[in-house]
């Protein structure tokens, strides 16, 4: 039987506060610049896996095509600016993206600044009309994801096309030096043999939730055993022309746990240290079916507003995100259910503080801070029911915030849940439904010897 001892719980429902205000619908995410970060790192918001015109399927196939990309590549750079990320790591098809050149890939206009290392460009910080200045770092999706590529691994286009296309562990090794961040997108259809192997090799880590699998019939129902299609009746409230309800909130008609994925993540973390990451993998390529706010139902707006990648970082440099992803100090956030304030999860470990990523000892305690809901996110005055599942080695330990004794080994992690009472007034007529609890943020695992 596996035990866990209580120093200290309290509940986790967010209760009604002075300040608090109704807050209208809002495109964009609220910024955090000012949010208060745990221990000595600050926030940032960014995206992992993104695809930008150079993929050959985004913008509807327009490049592939021969047509003009011109206003999806605004649609894309303004939904970078209006959401208010900090961190882009984007993730090209390397049929088009492995033949430009590293600048190419990055997009650089206007005011933009581009960014060097050791004489090379690696990142572009974005110029946004709002003051953002996301730092935007090139990257791959293929077999493998690459995050973070800091150069090209040849001047040989061909050699770089197939390096990019392989799933070996030669080739995480080989993208491991070119500075990247190497990772896995759509673990639900994984094999752990696999992973395990790769790891040995480099691999940081998983997606242990892609946004496409949500929604592709087949994914649904072959990989996460799923009815292919009942999610489009469900969205109907969002997506109907008569429809009542907000319709960025149709996220909520397909989104729960990808336990298939989950699983997999925690079986990586058990054999050594496994980064989990959301994938937003969005290309505005799905249907160009305008909503009632008279945006396309896959718009690079709306998909990147519906979760995002938070991570603590020491530096806002591709470095130090560099640095962090890899270290995986990094939480995935479903912003669509509401922007968290205050949440921290640590381990008090001979005195020192170990951030989300780290390792601890038996006898260690976990520090869980359970977060409220912004005052900028949109509300109404009905709060909120928030609380705390801890895990360990997939298994569910216990429920509520505060000092938890670590006394066993294993792979400890936490989810935030959310009921979002606070959404009633944006969910229409049929919205009773979508009040129950969601998984709202998940932090990642630490491994305890």
């Amino acid at each position: 039987m596996i035990s866990l001892s209580l120093l200290f719980l309290t509940s986790c429902v967010s209760s009604p506060d002075l300040e608090r205000t109704e807050q209208p619908w809002d495109p964009g995410l609220p910024d955090l610049m000012n949010a208060v970060s745990p221990g000595d790192y600050a926030w940032a918001r960014g995206i992992v896996h993104l695809h930008s015109p150079w993929s050959h399927d985004a913008c509807d196939g327009a490049y592939e095509e021969g047509e003009s990309i011109e206003s999806c590549l605004d649609d894309f750079r303004d939904a970078i600016c209006t959401n208010r990320l900090d961190y882009v790591f984007v993730t090209d098809h390397p049929s088009y993206a492995a033949y430009q050149s590293i600048e190419d890939l990055l997009w650089v206009e206007g005011n933009d600044t581009l960014i060097s290392e050791s004489g090379r460009p690696v990142a572009n910080e974005m110029a946004c009309p709002n003051g953002q200045t996301p730092v935007y770092m090139p990257g791959f999706e293929d077999e493998l994801m690459p995050l973070g590529v800091t150069r090209h691994y040849s001047d040989d286009l061909d050699e770089r096309h197939e390096l990019y296309n392989r799933y070996d562990g030669d080739a995480v090794q080989a993208l491991n030096e070119l500075g990247a961040t190497v990772l896995v997108a759509h673990t639900e259809h994984r094999d752990l043999g696999v992973l395990s192997e790769l790891a040995v090799s480099g691999l940081a880590g998983v997606e242990m939730f892609n946004l496409h699998a949500m929604v592709d019939p087949t994914k649904r129902s072959e990989d996460l055993g799923l009815d292919p299609t009942s999610w489009l009746t469900d969205a109907a409230p969002f997506t109907s022309p008569d429809g009542s309800a907000e319709p960025d909130l149709m996220f909520l008609a397909f989104y729960q746990e990808q336990s298939v994925s989950v699983e997999l993540w925690d079986d990586m973390s058990a054999l050594g240290a496994t980064v989990g990451v959301a994938g937003t993998d969005a290309h505005q390529n799905v249907i160009d079916l305008p909503l009632r706010d008279g945006e396309r139902l896959d718009s690079y707006r709306r998909m990147i507003r519906w979760f995002s990648n938070w991570l603590l970082v020491s530096e806002d440099t591709p470095k130090g995100y560099r640095e962090a992803l890899s270290s995986g100090r990094a939480y995935a956030v479903f912003e669509s259910l509401g922007t968290p304030e205050g949440m921290d999860v640590s381990v008090s470990s001979g005195g020192l503080r170990v951030e989300v990523g780290g390792s601890a000892n038996t006898g260690d305690v976990m520090n869980v801070v359970c977060p409220t809901l912004s005052l900028e996110s949109p509300q109404s005055l009905e709060q909120p029911l928030i609380e705390a599942v801890i895990y360990r080695d997939s298994e569910e330990l216990a429920r509520g915030c505060g000092e938890h004794r670590l006394s066993e080994a294993g792979v400890y992690r936490v989810v935030f849940e959310i009921t979002p009472h606070h959404l009633g007034v944006f969910m229409g007529d049929e919205g009773d439904r979508f009040i129950r609890p969601f998984p709202w943020i998940y932090a990642n695992p630490f491994r305890v010897q």
